[in-house]
């Protein structure tokens, strides 16, 4: 038999479960609004003339539209936007790839010293980037690569692999051996199960890896400034410092500097907004074939 609570017990039940929603959902919102209002920002004062945001309040929203400080922004910035496409695609080619065959490996194939290797492999983590800048920046002029593409390409490549290889590995360790077992016995190669079986499975994953390596190349400063002599080669990190630096006084220009931003920033949101939605689902689906 049931006992019936007193009416002001459930009143205060229900009083004390609607203020939780209610502060749920105010800091939820905070949080959005938090996130999302530096984009805004951003957004609004690139639309503004330099005279407007030397004299006016800048967190005035939306209250000019000025079409040419995009123009003036992507004359700026337009090379090193491509450099970053050129450098991005061919280093996730290269990472993706190099990082997906290392990772089958040390899911799926059986080796002496496996545990030993993959350990050492992924220690390479605990290893700041700053310490290896000098090395790497010998090894790339010895190399003959100071200046050109392939001494951003193939560090971006070879430094992404430990991050990669270790979150490819447990999705590929998900994979049935039954399932590998039958494509072999159907006469597939290693490197066929791989690409036929095993990447179809694990799309989501992949996907991540290229939207990390992305994001990283993004916005990496440093490397582009230390191994690229030339400004014409620089991706669009230090395209943008050099583009700001180039227009004098700020208070004059500050509309074009929103503008670069935004347009620096706009692929990268492209990528992720596409892909997001295939990440989500392809999760799904690759569970539930898994």
């Amino acid at each position: 038999m049931t006992r019936l609570e007193p009416l002001g017990v459930r009143r205060g039940r229900r009083r004390r479960r609607r203020a939780l929603t209610g502060s749920t959902v105010i800091t939820g919102a905070l949080l959005v609004a938090m996130t999302y209002f530096p984009l805004v920002f951003m957004l609004s004062n690139s639309l503004k003339s330099g005279a407007r945001l030397a004299t006016g309040n800048v967190f005035a929203l939306f209250t000019q539209f000025d079409a040419q400080n995009y123009v003036n922004a992507w004359s700026g910035i337009h090379t090193s936007l491509l450099n970053t496409l050129v450098v991005a695609a061919a280093s996730v080619a290269i990472g993706v790839t190099i990082a997906a065959l290392g990772a089958y490996t040390f899911a799926q194939v059986d080796f002496r010293g496996k545990s030993f290797v993959f350990t050492a492999y992924i220690a390479l983590l605990m290893i700041p980037w700053s310490l290896t800048l000098i090395p790497l920046f010998l090894e790339m002029k010895d190399f003959g690569f100071y200046n050109s593409w392939w001494a951003l390409i193939l560090p971006y490549a070879a430094t992404s692999q430990p991050l990669l290889v270790l979150i490819f590995r447990s999705f590929f360790e998900q994979v049935p051996k039954e399932v590998l077992q039958s494509a072999r016995l159907d006469g597939a190669r290693e490197s066929q199960v791989l690409l036929h079986v095993v990447a179809p499975l694990t799309r989501p994953i992949l996907l991540t890896g290229t939207i990390l390596m992305c994001i990283s190349i993004w916005g990496d400063y440093v490397w582009p400034e230390v191994i690229l002599k030339s400004s014409s080669r620089y991706t669009v990190s230090a395209g943008l410092q050099y583009f700001v630096s180039s227009l004098g006084t700020l208070t004059a220009n500050g509309g074009e500097v929103f503008a670069a931003y935004v347009i620096a920033i706009a692929p990268l949101l492209l990528l992720v907004g596409v892909t997001m939605r295939y990440f989500v689902g392809g999760m799904t689906a690759g569970s539930l074939k898994l």
